[in-house]
């Protein structure tokens, strides 16, 4: 699957980074729509079990197409560690922001990747490619205002989760890609359910008061009778989730992370829709200029990628005689 989408055509790239940040943020929808019912504790163990049922079953029916190839257990290990990381940090952000605020603090990670790919896996970051994250980088900073008087320091948690989020990517690219996206995602989320299952302990152990967990129930609350609707949120997560990572671990296994990751910028467009039809939130005017930035900075990297390279004028000694 890497070489072949190491040859594909970049608007198939493109497509696949679309139906990857679709995913993403149909998930971190419905995780901010069931935050006040479950902890991200119950929903990270829950999800991670669901989704490690779900792998099994794919590996089980397609295991020729799928593949589990692991040659670097302790890199994925390390991977999924800085991905959990990424997760919890944006997620615990949820409850105190707008989806909208939370995304585009997180996605300061395009940029992080392009810098951490250039200082530590020597990747060329061409001047176009530098524009265009500047650009995208450009509209997030319109849409958070970090200038401005109300700028809520839960958005640290976004921005903290960007930097582990851009690790893992690295890592990724730098360390993974001989691994199978399958197999990365079976690490992943056995990870994902052992910081669930050793949070909940903890959680049990402290025992914390129980104004504490009516004020916070996201980050104190234990295992609970969640209701079925919250149950049918989390099965759809876990699903959205395998999608998208799957998705994205071979596109960036497959081609330089600096020319993908401004691609990721799409799910800037998504949001602030679901923001408004689900919670009636509608985009303000600097939220939608900056919309139009990162989607003018994600639009310059399709068009540039897809075009051919001009061929370079040939000298009189080139010409073959």
């Amino acid at each position: 699957m890497q070489e072949e989408l190491s040859d594909a055509p970049f608007g198939r790239i493109v497509i696949l980074m679309l139906i990857a940040m679709g995913s993403f943020a149909l998930q971190d929808a419905m995780v901010k729509l069931i935050s006040d019912h479950v902890s991200i504790w119950q929903l990270y163990l829950a999800r991670a079990i669901i989704v490690l049922g779900l792998l099994s079953g794919l590996v089980g029916a397609f295991r020729p197409l799928s593949g589990i190839k692991l040659v670097n257990p302790a890199w994925a290990a390390l991977r999924s560690v800085f991905m959990g990381g990424a997760f919890v940090l944006f997620y615990l952000a949820m409850p105190f922001v707008s989806l909208s605020q939370a995304a585009a603090a997180f996605f300061t990670g395009p940029l992080f990747i392009t810098l951490l790919s250039a200082l530590f896996t020597g990747e060329r970051i061409g001047p176009r490619r530098i524009v265009a994250l500047l650009l995208g980088f450009a509209g997030v900073l319109v849409i958070i205002q970090p200038w401005g008087d109300q700028l809520q320091l839960t958005l640290l948690l976004p921005l903290a989760a960007a930097l582990s989020y851009a690790l893992a990517i690295v890592i990724t690219r730098a360390r993974c890609v001989e691994d199978s996206a399958v197999a990365l995602s079976l690490v992943q989320n056995v990870v994902f359910a052992q910081i669930g299952l050793a949070a909940l302990i903890i959680i049990d152990i402290m025992a914390p008061s129980d104004s504490r967990v009516a004020g916070f129930p996201f980050l104190f609350a234990g295992w609970t009778s969640a209701p079925l609707f919250v149950w049918a949120m989390i099965m759809a997560t876990a699903v959205t989730h395998m999608i998208g990572a799957i998705i994205l671990t071979r596109v960036y296994q497959a081609s330089d992370s600096s020319r993908i990751a401004p691609l990721e910028y799409s799910y800037l467009a998504i949001v602030p829709v679901l923001d408004l039809v689900i919670w009636q939130v509608p985009p303000n005017g600097t939220t939608i200029l900056g919309m139009i930035l990162i989607a003018l900075a994600g639009a310059f990297v399709a068009w540039r990628e897809g075009t051919p390279p001009r061929p370079r004028p040939q000298t009189h000694e080139e010409v073959p005689g």
